[in-house]
């Protein structure tokens, strides 16, 4: 995804209008078919009350038939409220379906979606989250890119409706005998008016660029800095740090309201212009009118048809002009939602079966691999040869940014590396169907997640689950006792944020509720990614040997700065910068006393000897 300003061209534009429908259409079905009926009544209601009137005051003029004037009065009453009925029905269809609030949540619901399908390298684009945030920035707070879609298609459509039924209506204004030379004036300034209404919406649209697009930086900032100030964010550190003025300056830097006047006084001269214009064709064609019924040659009603008429047509052509300008200025806004929609599949993804594992029996080895993470030159991983045998507990150390984190990230397939091959019972992991491949493993990562669900949703990682295979889970993972303090059980609510009988839980207990989440998976492999980095080294030991003993003859890695948390494993693994530099038994690496496992094991045992 790119942010640098792009010349459309006109083709580009069209393309990306039609792919907006496209994604409103298929994103909210009923939005479309119920915004072109409600805009169609819309425009065709005023209209059908001038019809009939013009007619009925013209047999008020004239004949004074009662019965022609009480049908001219029964259609136009009735429908009128038929009219009103059926708009009515489409709005509320509409505020049902269509609210703002709603296609707001549906954009987010939209990017959300596409969120959990695209590679996870994606995911970790700073570019690529830096354009969401920016989407979400134009969207809340001006309704560009698809809200705007939705907004203005239906004003468009109104003020064509409008438009067509209004030049239907005009009858009198002949461009010959004693109408032709004014008549001409006013239809000349008419077409003067809408061409600098258009050189008016051209000018808008590079100006909403310019505004919209090169302060998208400084929007996002402000936006993240509204939720730097909620309670559940820094609000202590605001305060111990006395931060006021800092954040006061941010706010002003990036949230302010000067940055909008040029765009406010353009649209205010544009404005001016078009009621300007709209005042003196309206004028004209009262004068016209009112000529016309004094010598006689035009009949009441078609006064009042024309003259209404003309007002509705001028009021339609500068709507349409202004919506349509806004709508093909949108266009630019559209860009980056197509180009996150239709990110292109990183990941080569076969489609070979994984077989089921007997007794969890699957054999995975790293034949030199190595990896550099996109956009750096510098290698995460370098040359790593590794084979996990099945069943066997792997100690992965080593200190942070050693490669560990890297070798789990390739080893789950959310990168691909860059060089050598990962084999699964001795076929390339590319081979493999994605999605059974995927389900070869429960991980915790260190940075895991707990949901604002029911207890039993989060261990289950769905809607629905098996309430005593949770509870084993639970049990497995050392939440029994805190299970039982739970005013729900497994339907309570976690966090009192989303639900205020919900329940607050600690670090410690989310750090069970996630172990308990792998534990429910029940896949082969299981991989702990320093899921306890803050608790002390004893409740490590103890949270990792209780895991242990729970998941049985499963594969497992267990990754851990701490050397003593992983002792019990049968083999362990150490890595620095970016290499496996030892590989062994505890009791055999500690042997090697000019080793970096024995160094790195004295050096966090000396900080307990001197307590």
């Amino acid at each position: 995804m790119t942010d640098e300003r792009v010349e459309l061209s006109f083709k580009e534009k069209l393309s990306l209008l039609g792919y907006g429908y496209k994604l409103a259409h298929a994103s909210t079905p009923a939005f479309l078919p119920f915004s072109l009926l409600r805009a169609l009544v819309a425009s065709v209601q005023p209209l059908l009350v001038l019809f009939f009137s013009a007619r009925i005051l013209t047999e008020l003029d004239g004949e004074r038939d009662v019965r022609t004037i009480v049908i001219y009065v029964c259609l136009t009453v009735g429908l009128t409220f038929a009219l009103s009925i059926i708009k009515t029905v489409m709005t509320r269809e509409l505020e049902s379906y269509a609210s703002w609030e709603y296609l707001f949540a549906n954009l987010l619901k939209i990017e959300a979606e596409q969120f959990t399908k695209i590679d996870f390298a994606y995911a970790e684009d700073a570019k690529i989250s830096e354009a969401l945030a920016r989407m979400d920035v134009h969207a809340r707070g001006n309704g560009l890119g698809l809200l705007d879609v939705y907004y203005y298609t239906e004003r468009v459509v109104e003020s064509t409706f409008s438009l067509v039924l209004s030049i239907i209506l005009l009858t009198g204004l002949s461009m010959g005998g004693v109408y032709g030379p004014p008549a001409f004036a006013l239809y000349a300034l008419f077409v003067l008016g809408l061409f600098v209404s258009l050189w008016y919406n051209k000018r808008e649209g590079a100006l909403l660029e310019k505004i919209y697009v090169e302060s998208s930086k400084a929007n996002t900032i402000g936006a993240f800095y509204a939720e730097y100030i909620k309670p559940e964010q820094a609000a202590k550190d605001v305060r111990i740090y006395n931060q006021t003025a800092v954040l006061r300056k941010i706010f002003k830097n990036n949230f302010n309201p000067a940055t909008m006047l040029p765009f406010s006084f353009f649209t205010g001269r544009r404005q001016g212009f078009t009621l300007g214009i709209l005042a003196v064709l309206s004028g004209g064609f009262y004068m016209l009118s009112g000529y016309g019924a004094l010598d006689g040659s035009l009949p009441v009603g078609s006064i009042i048809q024309n003259v209404g008429a003309m007002l509705a047509l001028t009021g339609a052509v500068g709507a349409l002009v202004n919506y349509m300008g806004r709508l093909w200025n949108n266009t630019e806004f559209l860009r980056p939602m197509r180009e996150f929609m239709t990110l292109p599949d990183l990941l080569v993804k076969g489609n070979k079966p994984v077989a089921r594992a007997q007794e969890h029996q699957h054999e995975i080895e790293f034949r030199n691999v190595s990896f550099k993470y996109p956009g750096t030159e510098s290698y995460a991983l370098q040359n790593l040869d590794l084979k996990l045998v099945p069943g066997e507990r792997l100690a992965v150390v080593g200190l942070n940014g050693s490669g560990k984190t890297t070798m789990v990230k390739l080893l789950c397939r959310l990168y691909d590396p860059t060089d050598g091959d990962i084999l699964l019972d001795g076929i390339n992991i590319k081979e493999y169907d994605y999605e059974q491949y995927l389900a070869l493993f429960s991980v915790v990562f260190q940075d895991f997640t707990i949901f604002p669900l029911w207890l039993g949703q989060n261990v289950a990682a769905g809607e629905s689950y098996d309430s005593r295979q949770v509870e084993e889970c639970l049990n497995g993972a050392g939440f029994a006792e805190r299970l039982g303090t739970m005013p729900g059980g497994l339907d309570t609510v976690l966090f009192k944020e989303f639900d205020e009988d919900g329940a607050q839980i600690s670090g410690g207990e989310a750090q069970k509720i996630a172990l308990a989440r792998a534990l429910y998976k029940n896949a082969p492999v299981v991989v702990l990614d320093e899921p306890t980095a803050a608790l002390d080294p004893i409740s490590e030991y103890e949270v990792y040997t209780t895991f242990d003993a729970t998941i049985g003859g499963k594969t497992a890695v267990f990754i851990s700065h701490r050397l003593s948390s992983c002792r019990f494993c049968h083999r362990v693994a150490v890595f620095e910068s970016g290499k496996l530099i030892q590989l062994g038994t505890h009791d055999g690496l500690l042997a090697d006393v000019s080793g970096r496992y024995y160094e790195l094991w004295e050096a966090q045992a000396s900080h307990y000897r001197e307590d």
